[in-house]
C-alpha cells in the first residue's frame, strides 16, 4: 500500500517531558494536516539526550502516564508516532528505546537499543532482538543510532520481511557519516528509512545531522536543514521496493556458507 511517510526534527528542553511532548504533539498535528500515516521522532525524543545521571530518574514505562498525551493523540488524529525514550521495563532494568503507537493509540512495538555508545553503558542493558511489526498497513523495523553503523541491523530487519525502517538518533559523529550509513542501510537492503535526527547540545553533547527519509535506491526524497525545528513527508511506494529486490534479489543471492568467519570476535 501506498502512504506518506513524516519525520519530525526538534531541539528537546533538557529532562522536561511536558515541553517535548507538546512539541511532539504540534508536529503530529502538523503531520495529520500533510496526510501521513506514521511519524518519526529522534532518539530519547521524550527527555532530551542527557548524561546518565540525568537520564536515569526519567525513565518511563513506554504505556505510563508520560506518554499518554501521544497515545491520545495518535488515536484523535490516526497518525501513528515512533519516537525515542529511556525505559524502565517491569523488572526494574533501564533501556534505551524506540516505542511504536498506532494510529489506533496502542503501543504496538517497543525496539531496544543493540549497540549501546559510549556513557549509555552506565545507565541501560542492551537490547537483543531486532523484529518486524506492522506499521500502518506496512512490515516494518526500528533501530537507533549508533545501530546504523552496523550493516546486520538493517538487514536482520530485512530478513524478517520489513520494508520500511523507522530510525532515531542522537548523532554524536560527523553529519555526512550519519547520511551514508543510512542511506548505505536502505541501499544494502531495499528499505525505505524514516531517519530522525535531534539537533541543539546538552552537557558535553552536541548532536549532528538531518533528518532524512531514504527510499531503497538510497535517494533521499526529504531532508530536514541541520538546526531547524520542522516535519518533512515523502511517499511510500510497494512497487519501488518490488522493482528494487526483483532487479536485485540480495536476499536470495546471499552465500550463508560463506558467511560463518562473521561469527568470530575481532580485534577491533
Amino acid at each position: 500500500m501506498s502512504l506518506v511517510l513524516a519525520c519530525g526534527q526538534f531541539s528537546p528542553s533538557a529532562g522536561d517531558i511536558a515541553a517535548n511532548v507538546a512539541t511532539m504533539l504540534d508536529q503530529m498535528q502538523q503531520a495529520a494536516g500533510s496526510g501521513a500515516a506514521l511519524i518519526v521522532f529522534p532518539e530519547l525524543a521524550l527527555t532530551g539526550y542527557l548524561p546518565p545521571e540525568e537520564v536515569t530518574p526519567l525513565a518511563v514505562a513506554p504505556v505510563g502516564p508520560e506518554m499518554a498525551p501521544l497515545r491520545q493523540a495518535a488515536e484523535r488524529l490516526g497518525v501513528a508516532v515512533a519516537l525515542g525514550f529511556p525505559e524502565l521495563a517491569p523488572d526494574g532494568i533501564r533501556y534505551n528505546s524506540m516505542a511504536y503507537i498506532s494510529g489506533s493509540g496502542d503501543v504496538a512495538y517497543v525496539y531496544r537499543k543493540t549497540h549501546l555508545w559510549d556513557t549509555e553503558k552506565q545507565w541501560a542493558t542492551p537490547g537483543s532482538t531486532v523484529g518486524t511489526f506492522e506499521a500502518a498497513g506496512v512490515r516494518a523495523g526500528m533501530w537507533i543510532c549508533y545501530d546504523t553503523r552496523f550493516p546486520e541491523v538493517g538487514r536482520l530487519v530485512a530478513v524478517n520481511g520489513g520494508t520500511l525502517a523507522l530510525v532515531a538518533t542522537a548523532w554524536l559523529g560527523p553529519a555526512d557519516e550519519w547520511e551514508l550509513a543510512v542511506r548505505a542501510r536502505a541501499l544494502d537492503n531495499g528499505l525505505y528509512v524514516v531517519a530522525s535526527a535531534l539537533q541543539g547540545q546538552h552537557a558535553s553533547y552536541r548532536f549532528n545531522g538531518s533528518s532524512l527519509i531514504v527510499d531503497p535506491h538510497g535517494n533521499v526524497l526529504g531532508r530536514i536543514p541541520e538546526g531547524r525545528q520542522a516535519i518533512v513527508t515523502a511517499g511510500y511506494d510497494p512497487a519501488v521496493v518490488q522493482g528494487f529486490r526483483a532487479r536485485l534479489p540480495l536476499l536470495a543471492h546471499r552465500r550463508l556458507d560463506a558467511y560463518a568467519p562473521l561469527g568470530k570476535a575481532a580485534d577491533w
